[in-house]
């Protein structure tokens, strides 16, 4: 299922000719509000984080749950909260819009 996000999120990107490169947010040519985009700001780390669930259920272990909350605190931090900062600037209004009406995670 994780994965399944993630891709229908790249093929979003693919489709608007913009890049999915975490790294460079600032070369996005277009803010992607369609497809997953309708239901999450940040659907290719929704994708990441259903496929970290996925060894719960696959070894039973619920330990494995500790790794969700780290892993979303950071991405929250390190990756979504500056990608959103170069959003705003690039996209100005309509990504405050967009921020505004969908959530970050879901």
């Amino acid at each position: 299922m994780g994965g399944s996000i993630g891709v229908l999120a790249i093929i979003e990107f693919a489709r608007r000719s913009t890049t999915v490169n975490p790294h460079k947010p600032e070369n996005s040519k277009e803010l992607v509000t369609t497809g997953v985009y309708q239901y999450s700001r940040n659907p290719m780390y929704l994708g990441l984080l259903i496929a970290l669930l996925s060894p719960v259920f696959y070894w039973g272990n619920a330990v494995t749950l500790l790794v969700l909350p780290l892993f979303a605190w950071y991405i929250n931090k390190f990756q979504i909260k500056p990608e959103e900062d170069i959003m705003q600037q690039k996209f100005g209004d309509e990504f405050l819009k967009y921020k505004k009406e969908i959530r970050r995670w879901i």
